[in-house]
């Protein structure tokens, strides 16, 4: 028998989401940014390909610059949740975004890690199954 986690949402102040949102812009925004080092993208399959990464980057045009680009342009009105991360709790907290992109909303779901310099860890980044809440729009 399999156990899945359950995933149970918060919604974060907004101070925090706005704290959250600059550290982002703040690390993009470096002269020294580096997409190699300074940005992760996750990019596994799901059972429905529609909603996967790879399908929403290919059916967008994309590539990791255009990610880039839009995660640095995420507001506080496209803050949907934040959801405790069950596979790393370093730190626990994944902020999960919707922003409107060609008519179609995509689900962003993202940390800031820290090894040697912090980085934007972008776990999710595809096509929402389901309406998205945004509790600060």
């Amino acid at each position: 028998m399999e156990v899945c986690p359950i995933k149970i949402p918060i919604k974060s102040a907004k101070k925090d989401v706005i704290l959250f949102l600059q550290q982002i812009k703040n690390i993009i925004e470096q002269e020294d940014f580096n997409i190699a080092q300074d940005f992760q993208m996750i990019t596994s399959r799901k059972a429905d390909m529609k909603y996967s990464t790879p399908y929403t980057l290919i059916d967008l045009e994309y590539d990791v610059e255009n990610v880039i680009q839009v995660i640095g342009s995420l507001t506080i009105e496209d803050y949907s949740q934040s959801l405790i991360d069950n596979d790393n709790s370093l730190p626990p907290l994944l902020f999960v975004f919707g922003k409107n992109i060609n008519n179609k909303e995509v689900y962003i779901k993202l940390k800031i890690k820290e090894q040697l310099r912090k980085y934007i860890l972008c776990v999710s980044f595809h096509y929402a199954e389901h309406q998205m809440p945004h509790p600060y729009a």
